[in-house]
């Protein structure tokens, strides 16, 4: 890893931290190296929750505390979190060497609906303002424009 690193050579089995939302990691992620480098990727997670416990507390805090992993013939609503590492970083608080973040996080958000859509893993997509509902000390500062994106699976992609 540190060679891969150092030496800017392809790494196609890099670590990818877990994040964490409902109180638990990621369901599932992926990550895109860019330019064929282990310093720059974009990395994607989701988590599923009960589309029946999403309609019942959308628009509350109940919403993003503690859900627990919807069962496997649960219909599921997928929470998304996409960021784009641009090289490396130490962190304040610990002085641990990290990924330095891409501060544009629309510039992510689209990118990564972009690449859904083209790989037909996505079909209809609908943005929502910031307060629109939806139907169903500082450490990094990012920028977005408040929009949260909602999109169907394709006809045939497998969720």
């Amino acid at each position: 890893m540190v060679r891969a690193f150092v030496l800017n050579q392809p790494y196609p089995t890099a670590p990818f931290s877990t994040l964490y939302l409902f109180g638990r990691g990621q369901d599932i992620g992926f990550q895109k190296a860019i330019d064929n480098s282990p310093r720059k990727r974009h990395h994607v997670r989701f988590w599923a929750m009960s589309a029946a416990r999403a309609q019942q507390t959308v628009g509350t805090a109940a919403f993003w505390l503690n859900a627990d992993c919807p069962s496997a013939d649960e219909c599921v609503l997928w929470v998304g979190a996409g960021t784009k590492d641009t090289g490396f970083s130490l962190t304040r608080l610990t002085f641990q060497v990290t990924h330095a973040t891409d501060a544009d996080t629309n510039a992510e958000r689209d990118y990564i609906v972009a690449e859904l859509t083209r790989n037909r893993v996505i079909g209809d997509v609908t943005s929502y303002r910031s307060g629109d509902k939806v139907g169903t000390d500082r450490i990094n500062r990012y920028i977005t424009d408040g929009d949260v994106t909602l999109a169907s699976l394709a006809v045939g992609a497998k969720g």
